[in-house]
């Protein structure tokens, strides 16, 4: 039997090759976890990986390929959980104490709104330029001006703070989203 698509959503984990690199509740070590054959996903950039969750209603739970409709296809799994993500899911994109931008939408799917055209092209249209974003943890998507070194520090400084101290750490690496007027999903 296969679960429901309507409450599928794309989930950001950090990898490395055919591994999930997960922190545990203690200590800021990252543990690396064989990925399953059975377990859809794709690389973004190399050190993300985009894998699928559906809420249970009481928990986000990770989706093998077992629990898929029959004859779905990677790029139909990633839309539909991607317009999941977009129709039930509110963010906010808020100014950070760097003079940055951040999203906000209640701490599970921070990090997933890199899967929407809509939050990044939003945030370009903020600065007006090209920005770098990193999400260095599950609750976390900030940006700072390709354009403004003073946002840049602050972004790596708090970059660095999440990666030591916060919870759900993700990683570190920064990403660079290129301004253009065309707007989307």
């Amino acid at each position: 039997m296969s679960i429901d698509m309507s409450k599928v959503y794309p989930w950001i984990k950090a990898v490395r090759g055919d591994k999930i690199i997960s922190y545990p509740e203690q200590g800021r070590n990252g543990v690396e976890v064989e990925i399953g054959e059975n377990v859809p996903w794709h690389n973004f950039a190399d050190t993300l990986g985009v894998f699928y969750v559906y809420d249970t209603g009481d928990r986000f739970a990770l989706v093998s390929g077992g629990m898929l409709p029959e004859g779905i296809t990677e790029d139909e799994l990633y839309i539909k959980a991607c317009e999941n993500l977009w129709n039930d899911v509110k963010f906010r994109i808020e100014k950070a104490n760097w003079g940055g931008y951040g999203v906000i939408c209640g701490g599970n799917f921070e990090a997933s709104s890199i899967c929407s055209l809509t939050v990044l092209n939003t945030i370009a249209e903020q600065y007006k330029s090209d920005f770098y974003f990193a999400v260095p943890a599950r609750d976390m998507m900030i940006t700072a001006s390709v354009d403004d070194k003073k946002q840049i520090k602050g972004f790596k400084r708090c970059i660095d703070r999440i990666m030591k101290k916060g919870d759900f750490p993700l990683s570190n690496a920064i990403f660079k989203w290129e301004y253009n007027k065309t707007g989307g999903k």
